[in-house]
C-alpha cells in the first residue's frame, strides 16, 4: 500500500544514513512538542496531509517574498520540507489515536466499546487527552480499525521502523504550498474536503 510520511531534507538524510524511518521511541523527539506525546512505537503515515506535516517540520521556510518562478529547491536553504512516498505492509499498520479518539465522540459500537475497557479512567473517558492515550496505550486491541482511521481521518500508524528501501519516491516542497495545505484535521473536515487533499498528495509527490 502506498502512504505518505510528511518531513525535512535533515531528517531524510538522517532516514538514508541509518537506512530507515523510525518511531519516536529511537528519536527521542518529536514534531508535536506542545501536544500530547505521540506513540513511541509507530512511524505515522497519511494519504492525505504529508504536505501540511511536512511544512510542519519546517515552517520556517515559508516566506511571501520568494516569486513562485524564483524558487530553487537546490539552493533556497539547508533544510526543506519533503513527502516520502511510502510502500508498507498491511499487516503493520494500526489506527491513528487521534482518528479512534474523534470517533469515540460518536454514538456506536466504537464508544461502547471504549467505556468497557476504559475503568481504570474513570472520569477520564469525558477528556480528549485521557481518551487519546487510552488507545495509544492499548492500541493492540483496536489494530483492526487501521482502514477506519484511514477513510475516516486519512492518518494511520506503521508499527516498528519501515526500512528506507521501501521509500518509493521523494519530493522537495516549494514553501508557498503551506497556502494551499493548512487543513483543520477532523472527521467532518475531512469527510468534506478528504478527496481534496488526497489528489494534493498525489499531484505534488
Amino acid at each position: 500500500m502506498k502512504l505518505y510520511h510528511g518531513t525535512s531534507l535533515k531528517n531524510l538524510r538522517k532516514i538514508l544514513k541509518q537506512k530507515s524511518i523510525s518511531p519516536r521511541k529511537k528519536r527521542d523527539n518529536g514534531n508535536w512538542a506542545s501536544t500530547l506525546k505521540s506513540n513511541e512505537e509507530m512511524v505515522y503515515l497519511t494519504n492525505s496531509y504529508a504536505c501540511y506535516f511536512a511544512l510542519n517540520t519546517t515552517y520556517h521556510l515559508a516566506d511571501d517574498e520568494i516569486k513562485e518562478g524564483d524558487y530553487n529547491p537546490s539552493d533556497y536553504d539547508d533544510d526543506k520540507p519533503v513527502v516520502l512516498e511510502i510502500d508498507v505492509s498491511k499487516k503493520n499498520l494500526y489506527p491513528d489515536e487521534d482518528a479512534m479518539e474523534q470517533l469515540s465522540r460518536h454514538k456506536g459500537w466504537i464508544n461502547d466499546h471504549i467505556k468497557e475497557f476504559m475503568t481504570d479512567y474513570g472520569e477520564g473517558i469525558e477528556y480528549m487527552a485521557d481518551r487519546t492515550q487510552f488507545f495509544i496505550d492499548n492500541y493492540e486491541t483496536y489494530k483492526d480499525c487501521w482502514k477506519l482511521s484511514l477513510e475516516t481521518l486519512g492518518t494511520v500508524c506503521h508499527k516498528g521502523v519501515i526500512h528506507s528501501n521501501n521509500i518509493t519516491r521523494v519530493a522537495y516542497l516549494h514553501p508557498h504550498v503551506i497556502h494551499l495545505s493548512q487543513p483543520t484535521i477532523t472527521l467532518q473536515n475531512f469527510r468534506h474536503l478528504g478527496e481534496n487533499y488526497k489528489k494534493e498528495c498525489r499531484e505534488l509527490i
